[in-house]
C-alpha cells in the first residue's frame, strides 16, 4: 500500500524531510529497472584556469575531445538547463541537506536551433548517480508539462518513452514548477580505454530565475554568474571540472588527480543558483553576465 502524502507544510526541518521520504518512497527499484537509465558515479571539483589547463594536457593519452564538440569554437558546446521544484522548493533542500537519496527534475536542451530537449530526473543516492533521460521534440514538451491530459507523442522510442512517463509522474504527483534556468559552456572529453569515462571543463556558468517553460531569454531577464570570483569567494571566476566514470575509478584518473593536487568539492548548479538569487549576496557579486569577467 502506497504511503499517504504528509501535510504540505514545507519549509525546512522534519516535515520536509518526511515530504522528501514520501516523493522518494517506493522509486528505487523502479528507476534501476529503467531501459533508458544511465548509472554512474562523478566526482566534481572547483580549479582554477591554471589548473584546468594542467588537467586538459594530461588527460591527453586517455581521452578524446566529444565528437559533439570537436567541430565547434572552443571544442565546447553551451548546456541549458531549465530546473523544476515544488512551491516550497522540496528537491533544493533535499539537496542542501545532504539527504541519503534525493533527486532533480530538470529538462535540458543543447542550444542549437529546433534542437530536441531531454526531460530528466537525476537521482543521487550516496554516492551513485542514476539519470533516467527521455528525449523530445523542440515543439512537444512544453504541451505535456502545462497540461496534465496532454497524451505522449505515440512515434517516441519505448525507452524515450518510459523516462517521459516517469518524468511527467513526477512533474504531475509533486505539482513542480520552473525556478531557475542555467546556462553554461561544456568542454567534454571521453576515455579511449574505459568503456565509460568523461571528463568536462564547465565555464561561464551563469543563471537567472524563470517561472515559465521557456528557454528563451526574450523578456530581458537578468542573469547571475554562479562561477564567478566573488560568489565563490576566490581571485578568479572558476572551472567546474567533472570526473564520471561508472563502478571503479579508472586508475589513470586516479593518478592524474594525485599527480595534480585536485581536491574534490561539491558544487550544485541548481543549489548554487537557488541561493545566488534567494539568499542574501555580497553587493559586489555580478548581476548581469557581460563584464563579470
Amino acid at each position: 500500500m502506497a504511503a499517504a502524502q504528509p501535510a504540505m507544510k514545507l519549509v525546512g526541518g522534519t516535515q520536509l524531510v518526511e515530504y522528501y521520504r514520501w516523493a522518494c518512497a517506493g522509486r528505487g527499484r523502479e528507476l534501476s529497472e529503467s531501459p533508458s537509465q544511465i548509472e554512474r558515479r562523478e566526482y566534481k571539483f572547483l580549479v582554477d584556469r591554471r589548473t584546468a589547463a594542467a588537467l586538459r594536457a594530461a588527460i591527453q593519452p586517455f581521452c578524446r575531445i566529444d565528437p559533439f564538440a570537436a567541430t565547434n569554437p572552443n571544442r565546447s558546446y553551451t548546456v541549458e538547463t531549465l530546473y523544476l521544484d515544488t512551491p516550497g522548493l522540496t528537491l533544493f533542500w533535499g539537496n542542501d541537506h545532504e539527504q541519503l537519496d534525493r533527486f532533480k527534475m530538470r529538462v535540458r536542451r543543447y542550444a542549437k536551433p529546433n534542437s530536441p530537449v531531454y526531460l530528466e530526473v537525476k537521482r543521487r543516492y550516496n554516492d551513485v548517480i542514476s539519470k533516467s533521460r527521455g528525449r523530445l521534440g523542440a515543439n512537444q514538451w512544453t504541451a505535456l508539462l502545462e497540461d496534465p491530459g496532454a497524451p505522449i507523442p505515440p512515434d517516441l522510442a519505448s525507452y524515450d518513452r518510459k523516462a517521459v512517463e516517469r518524468f511527467l509522474a513526477y512533474s504531475r504527483s509533486l505539482h513542480v514548477q520552473p525556478v531557475t534556468l542555467v546556462r553554461y559552456e561544456r568542454e567534454p572529453y571521453v576515455s579511449t580505454i574505459d568503456d565509460y569515462g568523461r571528463v568536462t571543463f564547465d565555464t561561464h556558468v551563469r543563471a537567472r530565475v524563470i517561472d515559465r517553460l521557456s528557454f528563451d531569454d526574450e523578456d530581458g531577464g537578468s542573469w547571475r554568474a554562479l562561477d564567478g570570483a566573488v560568489l565563490q569567494n576566490t581571485h578568479e571566476s572558476l572551472v567546474v571540472l567533472e570526473m564520471k566514470f561508472t563502478n571503479q575509478v579508472p586508475l589513470w584518473m586516479v593518478n592524474i588527480a594525485r599527480s595534480i593536487g585536485l581536491v574534490r568539492g561539491a558544487f550544485s548548479k541548481y543549489g548554487t543558483s537557488i541561493r545566488a538569487f534567494y539568499q542574501p549576496t555580497d553587493a559586489r557579486v555580478p548581476r548581469n553576465v557581460g563584464g563579470w569577467r
